[in-house]
């Protein structure tokens, strides 16, 4: 017994950082769960549709406005040295501004493009750029997160997190409920925060605006694979929506957007979980500690089946709560959904450790060929089976990565050794 009470008291600092990091996730969670019926009561499956599908290129525009800086910098953190650290940071923050803003332009011209080719008929303005214009300022606040989290400043994270979502909840209040401005409202609220956030975020973060190009280099050559295989990602958990449009059944589409949210809900127990044992995972890669990084990995898997089956069992009551019994038929899509979410994180874990060992390439090939077959699976089960086929998409697809990423896994496991072996050595 005294041997656990020493266990607890050696990590007392550990586990109030826990706390707060897994508190700022929930609570931000709870509250938007709480919030959702004022906004389902106010936004109309035409509004749903139209902030879901531009949502749903998150994953396509983020990696293109960021660069994957942010992954450099998480990678690099245990192996810069304190001195140089402000120097990366003030270089990554002043190529996230400059990089972002021309890649802005150029992603809207594009996507303007492909929206008229595709004949979305959707609304390309103003919904386009002010998702876009969010997602670029949103990478400030993934830095600061970030930066928190390495540096074990659990406050400033749960601070920084739980200002992002009470300023969003205030503006939705305002904007949707009061002023009934409906997608527009709840866009603008999104753009707002994120901008306030993000402004706040930089100036906290830099010391003055300045590029080093040696450590811009090294990023860019690390950065590029990475961007391009989570680019690649768009094809495995977002095209749906891109290929369900044509059907223009609003209807169904606004039902599906809102088990998509809704499921993101259930997302975030596992991001709370992942960022938490980020540090510890890239120690365990590290120091080449394999049982470590199992642990860990079957840890969170665990606590999410268990979130995950709670759902599916109370998906409908627990969603005509949050829609104030509007859109209750969203359950349907929504329990499968909630299984992709299992099946999402553990691609992201698995391309995670690949990641940390090096091996950013391997990671892009491994994503061009699940893409690639995902692609296929989507036209089949979209075609054959509707919005139901685009849902179980999102299950099947992640696990073709997941499944090639443990097999790449195998496969470089003496390369891997002899990584090991040389750095010891050194």
């Amino acid at each position: 017994m005294n041997k656990y009470f020493t266990l607890l008291k050696n990590n007392v600092f550990r586990i109030k950082n826990l706390s707060l990091y897994l508190l700022a996730s929930i609570i931000s969670g709870v509250l938007a769960v709480l919030f959702n019926p004022f906004l389902a009561a106010n936004l109309s499956s035409t509004d749903y549709s139209i902030i879901g599908y531009y949502a749903s290129f998150a994953s396509l525009f983020t990696p293109i406005l960021n660069f994957s800086l942010i992954s450099f910098y998480v990678r690099k953190y245990f192996k810069i040295p304190e001195d140089k650290r402000q120097l990366t940071l003030d270089t990554i923050i002043t190529t996230l501004l400059l990089w972002g803003a021309i890649s802005t332009l150029l992603i809207l011209v594009l996507f303007f493009i492909y929206c008229s080719i595709a004949k979305v008929e959707l609304p390309f303005f103003p919904f386009a750029i002010m998702s876009v214009t969010q997602l670029f300022f949103n990478n400030f606040l993934l830095l600061y997160q970030v930066e928190c989290r390495m540096r074990s400043e659990a406050k400033r994270y749960f601070n920084i997190t739980m200002s992002a979502s009470l300023i969003t909840i205030l503006l939705s209040i305002i904007l949707v409920i009061a002023l009934k401005f409906g997608a527009v409202g709840r866009m603008s609220a999104m753009l707002l925060s994120s901008v306030c956030i993000g402004i706040f975020a930089i100036k906290k973060l830099r010391s003055k605006f300045r590029l080093d190009k040696s450590i811009l280099k090294e990023a860019v050559s690390f950065g590029w694979p990475v961007s391009c295989t989570y680019i690649i990602q768009y094809f495995l958990v977002g095209i749906d929506l891109a290929l369900l449009e044509p059907r223009h059944d609003v209807s169904n589409m606004g039902l599906y957007a809102i088990a998509i949210s809704i499921a993101g809900y259930l997302s975030i127990f596992y991001t709370a979980l992942a960022q938490t044992f980020e540090p510890d995972i890239y120690k365990a890669v590290a120091q080449y500690n394999y049982k470590k990084i199992f642990y860990i990995e079957f840890l969170i898997v665990s606590i999410l089946l268990v979130i995950i089956l709670i759902f599916v069992l109370f998906a409908k009551p627990v969603i005509a709560l949050l829609t104030a019994n509007r859109y209750t038929n969203a359950y349907h899509f929504a329990r499968i959904l909630s299984i992709g979410v299992v099946s999402t994180y553990l691609m992201a874990a698995i391309e995670g450790i690949i990641n940390a060992f090096g091996f950013t390439k391997v990671c892009l090939i491994n994503k061009i060929i699940g893409s690639t077959m995902a692609i296929g699976i989507y036209y089949y089960l979209i075609n054959s089976y509707g919005f139901y086929g685009g849902a179980w998409g999102r299950v099947v697809a992640p696990l073709l990565v997941f499944i090639i990423g443990c097999i790449s896994l195998v496969l470089l496991k003496n390369r891997i050794k002899t990584m090991h072996y040389a750095e010891r050595k050194n």
